[in-house]
């Protein structure tokens, strides 16, 4: 099944962050395995909010320690804005 988060995150994580997706996985750690920092968390939070109009905190991102942590919150996010609606 396609899957257009799962997608929109890899695209993001490499034509954004610079990341090869032959290195990343599911259970890739963000800081230890990826090597990300706090410019690249700046960077995934404007990519993020730009391809999937969802607007994740740094500190919801910093709370995430994996790829599929990260991409758990953006689709709890997601869940939670589809009631309330988001504001152009």
């Amino acid at each position: 099944m396609s899957d257009s988060i799962h997608e929109a995150l890899q695209s993001i994580l490499e034509e954004d962050l610079d990341l090869s997706l032959g290195d990343v996985t599911e259970s890739s750690l963000l800081i230890d395995d990826l090597g990300l920092d706090s410019v690249a968390f700046a960077i995934g939070v404007v990519a993020i909010e730009e391809r999937l109009d969802v607007a994740l905190t740094e500190r919801e991102i910093y709370e995430c320690k994996t790829v599929g942590d990260l991409e758990n919150a953006i689709r709890a996010k997601m869940g939670s804005t589809t009631m309330s609606g988001a504001s152009q």
